[in-house]
């Protein structure tokens, strides 16, 4: 967004046309103790006014600038969350912690620029001076990490606060900021050089324990690296690490201090010493922006272990290092990564700087080029071998539905064939059945009466064994006669010979087999009661081979029109929905087929663990 002067000037003059309406001299001193970086200080000016409406605010605001980024969110989120006010002082303050909250806590950060430009125009309606350079120090803040400097926005802030300069402490924050915005328009080195003396100058202005001097440290140190003057740029690099110890704000000043002495370590030849010098970092971590630390320390970790030799090393922690580059906001990292190339690859000739600034510049379009021909490669290359497995799989489903499909045409001829067989040995019974009773019947009952003819005559005795033979005889005659509609299980019965079944299999296998029946007096057409038994001999052979059953029972009801068969276990279980898969191995298969053949309905309820019951209803 860009900032007219013009508007900013209109503002400041309708200020002070409209004057306050609220006397801020009491708050001089709070600011001024800010403005030295004195939070403590700042906050005991508050306990002297007896207003909470404005001290409460102010007091979360020196706190949340004093903690920074390691600051807890969850701390400050309620006092922080955004509000307004029709008084242009309250409004201020409002904004810029609700600005500092988003720029120290939010991922986005250009969150935080809205609210400190709103924090300044309600400043200038004030017209109070220490109020708009903090405003004005929070958006050149914004834009030193945030690193919007696409364009110069940053000079009307920037001619702003110089207009505002009161004092010594005024004076090393223009001078700072205004050496950071200018390095990153124009040749880095040149700007060092000019301001150099001027900075190092503002040092001896200072009070000896001012909070502002590792600001200072830090920029001259780099001046110093610049110059290749490495000793004396690692005392002021140490300067600023030692003395930003136990100052949550001097966190970041912290974290670049320790990559530069680090840094020098190497360009002095000592890479080891520069890697064990590096760990000592964590200290410095910035919490709210872990990828930032990453990009940093892998990159420093790559060039040590390149200087050390291990080339492998160094290009495991390179790839790292793009990798975390690639992730990171343009906008909040480009002038870092600039400023950063141009401070570690520092070179006498600003021409050959800039080649090669230029040169990795293609190095890395190339390459990014190459890695995405070589993803796009990669994408297609699994695809192909994805849908080749994905047809072979097909292909072998196929041909399992294939066999199965064979399969179960060979068993529904097996089950046709097993069906024609006993409707012919019934009929066949039937017929020879018929044939007993209707001429061997009549001509033995034809014979006794000739032989009951004979005994009234002679030989009484012969008569009566002949009769008993010839009765013999006839009776047995009766049984294949009435023996006609038993089939298979002969005169038993479907209940006798089920009755049968469980007691041999309890005898046998150790499964203990209880048959429960209700109606079961009248016997049913004897190829239905044969298909009946054929189905519970599968079921109670399928109990056997799977189950591990230690009980079953087999419920036999008649209710007249339909016949009830459940046969229940105790065993192992199943899922009935992976029945499909299981079902060539369990006989279900040939069981369901028996069952629809008899128009019939079969049900499965089972669980792993909970043992197995079948249910079948059958049409009587």
């Amino acid at each position: 967004m860009r900032i007219r002067l013009p508007g900013l000037l209109l503002l400041f003059w309708c200020s002070l046309v409209l004057g306050q309406h609220t006397d801020l001299s009491a708050y001089d001193a709070y600011f001024q103790a800010l403005k030295a970086l004195e939070h403590q200080e700042a906050l005991s000016h508050l306990e002297r006014i007896d207003d909470p409406q404005y001290t409460q605010p102010l007091e979360v605001f020196a706190q949340l600038t004093y903690e920074g980024f390691l600051g807890n969110s969850k701390r400050y989120q309620a006092d922080c969350v955004v509000r307004t006010s029709d008084d242009p002082f309250l409004n201020a303050v409002y904004q810029l912690n609700t600005g500092y909250y988003k720029f120290y806590f939010l991922q986005d950060r250009t969150a935080a620029y809205p609210h400190f430009y709103s924090a300044l125009e309600s400043a200038n309606e004030t017209a109070y001076a220490p109020l708009q350079r903090r405003a004005l120090r929070a958006i050149l803040q914004y834009f030193h990490h945030e690193i919007a400097r696409n364009n110069n926005n940053y000079e009307v802030f920037l001619d702003q606060y110089q207009k505002l300069i009161a004092d010594i402490h005024d004076q090393v924050y223009f001078q700072i900021y205004e050496v950071i915005f200018y390095s990153s328009e124009i040749d880095i080195k040149s700007v060092y050089h000019t301001k150099a003396a001027l900075l190092e100058g503002l040092i001896a202005q200072l009070e000896p324990d001012c909070k502002l001097l590792p600001k200072l440290y830090l920029e001259v140190a780099l001046f110093y690296e610049l110059r290749e003057q490495y000793d004396q740029a690692a005392l002021y690099y140490q300067k600023v690490f030692d003395e930003g110890k136990d100052l949550p704000y001097y966190n970041d000043n912290r974290f670049s201090a320790i990559t530069k002495l680090a840094y020098i370590q190497h360009l002095k030849g000592n890479s080891e010493q520069a890697l064990e010098k590096l760990k000592e970092i964590t200290c410095c971590f910035n919490p709210q922006d872990a990828l930032k630390n990453t990009f940093f320390v892998e990159y420093y970790t790559s060039m040590f272990y390149e200087g050390m030799g291990a080339d492998s090393l160094a290009l495991a922690h390179y790839k790292t290092y793009v990798e975390a580059g690639h992730n990171i906001n343009f906008r909040d990292n480009s002038l870092e990564i600039s400023r950063l190339q141009v401070e570690l690859k520092a070179e006498k000739n600003a021409n050959a700087l800039l080649e090669e600034r230029q040169a990795k510049k293609r190095f890395l379009f190339i390459a990014g080029g190459l890695s995405i021909l070589l993803i796009i490669a990669i994408v297609i290359a699994y695809l192909i071998l994805n849908n080749s497995k994905k047809r072979r799989k097909l292909a072998e489903q196929e041909s399992e539905l294939e066999k199965e499909r064979v399969a179960n045409l060979l068993k529904d001829q097996e089950l046709a064939s097993i069906d024609a067989m006993i409707a012919g040995q019934e009929k066949e019974r039937t017929r020879i059945a018929g044939e007993l009773h209707d001429d061997l019947g009549a001509l033995m009952t034809n014979v006794r009466m000739h032989f009951e003819s004979l005994k009234a005559s002679q030989a009484p005795d012969l008569f009566d064994k002949t009769d008993t033979l010839l009765h013999e005889a006839y009776q047995k005659v009766r049984s294949i006669a009435h023996a006609k509609n038993s089939g298979v299980i002969a005169n038993q019965g479907l209940l006798k010979a089920v009755k049968d079944l469980a007691q041999k299999v309890s005898q046998l296998n150790g499964l203990e087999i209880q048959v429960v029946h209700h109606g079961m007096t009248n016997r049913l057409e004897n190829s239905l009661e044969l298909s009946i038994f054929r189905i519970i001999q599968e079921l109670i052979t399928n109990i056997i081979k799977h189950a591990q059953a230690k009980t079953a029972t087999i419920h036999l009801i008649n209710h007249g029109d339909s016949l009830n068969i459940m046969v229940e276990d105790d065993g192992l279980g199943f899922n009935p929905q992976h029945i499909s898969a299981r079902s060539q191995g369990m006989g279900i298969s040939s069981i369901d087929k028996r069952v629809n053949h008899l128009d019939g309905s079969l049900t499965i309820e089972s669980a792993p663990g909970e043992g197995a019951t079948v249910i079948i209803d059958i049409p009587i």
